[in-house]
């Protein structure tokens, strides 16, 4: 089984950069004094808490996308996605702290993604700075740093002085310069949802990053339906824009729903489809819940991070976004369950019913904090890793076979892997690989970005348009 890939009109579009690390490494500061905006100190706790976009622009250089995501480890979905999107990873270590947990995620992250990357060691301006100890500690984790006889840039930086960050963006051209990343402007638009939200004034929201073709003003956009038409388009500064092109990151108003978070938006009914479950479904337990929610976020991505985060064992009764409200005390109440908001507010006659029904409320500014508070609730229980994540795109019939052909867009895929089944977030049923192949070759294993060819074994009924994920 071959696919024939026809690209027309390609042309060279800025590179998309995703800041990836632990936790208070600084990577918020970074950008922060980029994009000259005090963004650092408006986050609750320091720490970032939404995906944020913008594109650099100077005198001197092509301009280049970056894309802030969370550091907190409930938002590790975020972070993928964010590493899925880029064609360069900046790795924040800060020189202080070394490798930290979530620096090993992310480098897994980047690796499953296959991008090239650049360490950015941070904070070179505070004592206890050491370089050398960081990019030794790299090296556990087969990163390789030029300095040490490796193919990986480290770069010392301080967002506070500014010193480095004309060699990080220099090191940035040089390896977009390298493998120069390309689009088709005139083709089927393909726009990646990073965020979306239901603002009270101006309806459904999307923040999105424009991967080949035009958003245009006026435009009807699809996902596996008519999601609305584009009434305006605003870029990261507040200005309207008229039309968006490849790598630009904007933000959508004039949508008749909330679209999931990285899912694909189109201007053409028959290409659109929507990703959001094979970046986002749930793996589905058959274990007792032992604590009962109601949980409602400021904006769908925290709301699809908490979700992935919960301890097994955890039922969210519902879930949904803005602020909270009499119904969900109720709903709360007739289930027993506790409500958790985050970054939302609550009226005085909310509260007062709450406390009347007898139904705890908690609100949280935090991600971790609100975790802990359900952590300490419940005892964690070990759950199914997703190692990989594909979407069929077709059918084929070989040897009286059924061939699903699909691509993987998360993750990796060995042949000896269990597989689940999924279509709308459900799960069909588990099954492995009796074939796999690439091409007319058989293989053992599959990267993100691969597409392939499987027969599965047992047998389970397949359509276009489900998903299939690894699972360990």
């Amino acid at each position: 089984m071959v696919w024939v890939l026809e690209f027309i009109m390609l042309k060279n579009r800025p590179p998309i950069v995703v800041i990836l690390g632990h936790v208070d490494h600084g990577k918020t500061t970074l950008l922060d004094y980029l994009r000259k905006s005090n963004v650092a100190a408006r986050e609750a706790g320091g720490i970032t808490q939404h995906i944020k976009s913008f594109q650099l622009t100077t005198d001197n250089r092509q301009p280049i996308t970056f894309i802030d995501t969370p550091g907190h480890a409930a938002f590790s979905q975020m972070r993928s996605r964010g590493s899925l999107l880029a064609d360069i990873a900046i790795l924040v270590v800060a020189g202080g702290d070394g490798v930290m947990p979530q620096t090993k995620e992310s480098i897994q992250f980047i690796k499953s993604a296959g991008i090239s990357f650049i360490v950015a060691i941070t904070k070179s301006d505070l004592p206890g700075f050491n370089a050398d100890h960081v990019k030794t500690q790299l090296t556990e984790s087969d990163v390789i740093v030029e300095d040490l006889g490796g193919e990986v840039p480290a770069v010392s930086v301080s967002a506070k002085n500014g010193e480095g960050i004309a060699d990080l963006l220099e090191t940035i051209d040089l390896l977009a310069g390298m493998n120069p990343p390309q689009a088709d402007p005139q083709g089927v638009l393909e726009a990646v949802v990073l965020e979306s939200r239901l603002d009270n004034h101006k309806g459904p929201l999307a923040a999105v990053v424009v991967r080949s073709g035009q958003l245009i003003t006026g435009k009807h956009l699809y996902m596996d339906k008519n999601i609305g038409k584009v009434r305006a388009l605003l870029d990261w500064e507040g200005r309207q824009l008229a039309s968006a092109g490849p790598s630009l990151p904007v933000e959508i108003l004039g949508l008749s729903t909330v679209p999931p978070v990285g899912s694909i938006i189109s201007d053409h009914p028959v290409t659109a489809e929507s990703t959001s479950s094979s970046l986002s479904a749930p793996l589905p337990t058959a274990l007792n819940p032992l604590l009962n929610i109601v949980l409602k976020t400021d904006v769908l991505g925290s709301l699809e991070a908490l979700s992935s985060a919960l301890p097994t064992g955890v039922n969210m009764v519902s879930s949904g976004t803005g602020d909270v409200t009499e119904s969900d005390v109720l709903q709360a109440k007739a289930s027993s369950a506790r409500i958790y908001g985050f970054n939302v507010k609550t009226s005085s006659s909310v509260v007062k019913l709450a406390s009347v029904e007898k139904v705890p409320l908690s609100l949280h500014r935090v991600i971790y904090e609100l975790l802990e508070d359900i952590e300490s609730r419940i005892s964690p229980v070990v759950t199914e890793v997703v190692t990989g994540r594909a979407q069929i795109l077709a059918e084929f019939k070989i040897d009286k076979e059924r061939v699903a052909g699909c691509k993987c867009t998360e993750g990796e895929f060995n042949k000896s892997d269990s597989l689940q089944l999924l279509r709308g977030g459900q799960t069909l049923g588990s099954t492995r690989f009796k074939s796999l192949r690439s091409g007319k070759s058989s293989v053992s294993h599959i990267k993100t970005g691969a597409e392939f060819g499987v027969v599965f074994s047992p047998y389970l009924d397949f359509k276009p348009g489900d998903n299939i994920i690894a699972v360990k």
